[in-house]
């Protein structure tokens, strides 16, 4: 935020062809207004640019912004993607892992991230010479991407500052889009609903800033009258206020204005006294509403809300809701959209709650049955017969070490004659097996 100087004083004549020049030289006015730096960041422009591109309909680095404005909004985006690809292709993911840089988990992830924060994703498919077989796939930063005439542009900065331009055909390029209703060639983030809470909160931040970087100092009016103060002595009380008095190592300073018999000054405040808390309850405001436009339980995203008991029934079932209602849609469209990469590479999408069968590959959904129902029911599994040990030791891995620990001395003294629980009951007969 910038603050509002006014410097007022009579006879003095402005300079020629001035603005005030229309103004009475009994009383001229020397007015300096610095405008807010906080444009606004969703705005719509002209959808075609220059030579062919196509512009996003809201700047690229404007959603860039908010998503490092809030922390609940950065952390929905993070845990829907960790939730949706965090686990990881099932079926013949071989195919695909092999012809990623970092891993398929990795490429997907940082995919829905793109998707996340701007509602596009731009992934790479690397063919050979010929033309005629898939070598390599990669993700290309959405932030350095736009449409461009038949096909894409990619502008890569330089050290110099310099931008590098590379373009893409269509064939080179696999454009995944959140689903959006306004049938542009971009897409509009999931999140958009909530765009006006987001700015107000990045603005409330920012202003919070500047008022405390500016030693919670208000903007003020100095008024004389009866004196015409030199160019000088206004520089000096504007560079008092501006260097002199910001800060927390320039707090508590005093700035001595004298004049003659005659001569008065007067300062007054120009911005009203605005309260912290204010500002404590538009924040608070646009942290509610985030996950409601991100589609995630507010627990997962650290949001104590008022009035909830917290207890572990109420946590199993927001992350139902959250699997099925938001992230179990994210990987069905991320595989319906790579439907044509997929079938080069003799694959299909599959159904991760069935079977997969030949050629299939899904992602793998979160397991939502808690950790204690497990052990309760794999005890009378393994003793029917119908599961064995090392399908248990598979199904419950954290149970490995106890098991090994458990058989490492066999002839060992056993602390307690029976087990006290479920767990208990199942580590020792892991262990016996």
């Amino acid at each position: 935020m910038r603050g509002i100087s006014l410097l007022m004083s009579k006879d003095e004549t402005p300079p020629a062809g001035s603005e005030t020049e229309t103004q009475s030289t009994t009383e001229a006015v020397t007015i300096s207004v610095h405008k807010s730096e906080i444009d606004g960041l969703l705005t719509s422009r002209a959808e075609v640019g220059l030579d062919g591109e196509f512009l996003w309909p809201i700047p690229v680095r404007n959603l860039s912004a908010l998503y490092r404005a809030s922390a609940e909004h950065s952390r929905a985006i993070h845990v829907k993607a960790e939730g949706a690809f965090g686990g990881g292709l099932l079926g013949e993911a071989e195919r695909i892992e092999e012809l990623c840089d970092t891993g398929a988990t990795e490429l997907f992830m940082l995919l829905d991230l793109d998707l996340g924060t701007y509602g596009n994703a731009f992934l790479q498919v690397i063919r050979s010479s010929d033309g005629e077989r898939i070598i390599g796939l990669r993700r290309l930063p959405a932030i350095t991407m736009s449409r461009f005439r038949d096909g894409y542009l990619q502008r890569i900065g330089k050290p110099n500052g310099d931008t590098r331009k590379v373009t893409f055909t269509a064939r080179e390029i696999v454009h995944l889009r959140e689903p959006c209703p306004m049938g542009r060639r971009y897409a509009l983030p999931t999140w958009i609903g909530a765009e006006g809470m987001l700015e107000l909160a990045l603005a409330a931040t920012r202003y919070n800033a500047s008022f405390f970087k500016n030693n919670a100092i208000p903007e003020y009016a100095i008024t004389f009258k009866g004196l015409t103060p030199s160019a000088a002595q206004k520089k000096a009380i504007q560079d008092f206020f501006r260097n002199e008095h910001q800060g927390l190592d320039n707090a508590h300073r005093t700035l001595v204005m004298t004049t003659g018999e005659e001569g008065e000054i007067d300062i007054k405040r120009l911005t009203a006294e605005v309260k912290d808390g204010d500002f404590l309850k538009l924040i608070d405001a646009a942290r509610d509403r985030i996950p409601v436009a991100h589609g995630t339980p507010p627990r997962v995203l650290g949001i104590m809300t008022a009035g909830q008991l917290g207890g572990g029934g109420e946590v199993t079932g927001q992350l139902f809701t959250f699997e099925h209602l938001t992230l179990k849609p994210k990987r069905r469209r991320m595989l319906d959209q790579c439907r044509p990469v997929l079938k080069e590479l003799g694959l299909k999408p599959g159904n991760a709650e069935e079977t997969l069968g030949p050629g299939e590959v899904a992602f793998r959904p979160l397991d939502l049955t808690p950790p204690s129902d497990d052990a309760e029911d794999l005890p009378g599994l393994v003793g029917a017969g119908i599961i064995t040990a090392e399908e248990a030791r598979v199904l419950m891995p954290a149970l490995a070490n106890s098991t090994q620990s458990a058989s490492a001395a066999p002839g060992a003294p056993v602390e307690r004659s029976a087990p006290s629980g479920s767990m208990d009951a199942l580590v020792a007969l892991l262990a016996r097996s």
